[in-house]
């Protein structure tokens, strides 16, 4: 188990890879522990880099950042975004990467988050293990999903670019999820079809308590039953008043051996035996849906075809699962 400053200089060192001279920007807002933000920025000074620490309000109006962030992280070198909701897709972080950024999402985490759990595992030893998941998923055209909690879904990726979450990211331009890991796709947007059941956790409701049935036809969804976190996610997507915010926009699967269920998605997303899918905005991975958010739904033990191979078996990789360090 680290400390929470231990926990920041492994992000900052191993992970992004901060060097001496760099200009870093960390944003964080209110509803996160004032300590995250501060450990980072601690860390990044430690290094050499010059560290500014910006604290936003909770709530982006219509999923953006004010202006006047916008502005102030343009020119940065590394942006962690420490933050309730995900920054990964907004336009000014976009417009940050474009400009050769380092952009680590660190999104709905507490204190644990840099202490124990995802944060113990060994990035190194797992690259491998993500190129050939990513290599996987680029080489095909047709994905077959189901799983015990009802899940049951067929989508196309067909001519879209996979990407990943490998815990490291040194080179410029490029987003990453940390501390978890994961390698995600934006399935071509009117060829999804079928049931997820996500039964793990949600952007947003945490833990889910009673499994949330969202029904899929032609990449939308049409239909969110379940109970009161289904009712909340319902809500926030009817609250967008946007018809892109119902378009299936990423399909993913965690890859961390390390992670547990804590009820907080930048964790949960990333745990080795889930995969998940999300609702909302994909354009900062190759998909053509803008909305104003990105919800992710996360379910237990996927079995995955690719092709009509069987690559993922009950949440373990069918030919990899030998490579993958155990916790």
């Amino acid at each position: 188990m680290l400390t929470i400053q231990e926990g920041a200089n492994k992000i900052a060192r191993m992970c992004m890879g901060v060097k001496a001279g760099e200009k870093v920007v960390i944003i964080t807002d209110l509803s996160r522990p004032a300590s995250l933000g501060s450990a980072l920025q601690k860390a990044c000074m430690d290094l050499g880099a010059e560290a500014v620490l910006i604290t936003i309000d909770s709530h982006l109006v219509n999923g953006q950042l004010p202006d006047s962030v916008g502005r102030a992280i343009c020119f940065a070198d590394v942006l962690f975004c420490v933050t309730t909701n995900t920054l990964g897709y907004t336009k000014a972080v976009d417009a940050c990467k474009k400009n050769g950024c380092r952009v680590a999402a660190i999104t709905d985490v507490l204190e644990d988050a840099f202490m124990k759990g995802s944060i113990e595992a060994n990035y190194e030893a797992m690259a491998p293990v993500i190129a050939e998941v990513e290599k996987a998923f680029n080489e095909a055209n047709h994905v077959q999903i189901t799983a015990p909690g009802g899940t049951s879904i067929t989508l196309s990726i067909q001519g879209r670019k996979a990407f990943t979450c490998p815990g490291v990211l040194h080179a410029p331009g490029g987003l990453i999820g940390l501390p978890g890991m994961e390698v995600y796709i934006a399935p071509v947007e009117e060829q999804t079809n079928g049931i997820l059941v996500a039964d793990a956790s949600g952007s947003g409701l945490g833990k889910l308590e009673d499994p949330v049935r969202i029904s899929i036809e032609a990449g939308r969804a049409y239909d969110i039953s379940g109970g009161k976190q289904a009712k909340m996610l319902a809500d926030r997507l009817k609250a967008t008043n946007n018809p892109n915010s119902y378009v299936i926009a990423e399909f993913a699967i965690g890859l961390n051996p390390f992670a547990e269920l804590v009820g907080h998605i930048a964790i949960d997303e990333g745990i080795y035996g889930t995969g998940h899918f999300a609702l909302g905005n994909n354009l900062g991975f190759a998909g053509k849906n803008d909305a104003p958010q990105h919800l992710d739904m996360v379910y237990w033990k996927p079995t995955i075809y690719l092709d009509e191979k069987l690559f993922m078996k009950d949440g373990r990789l069918v030919e990899l699962d030998h490579l993958i360090p155990k916790a």
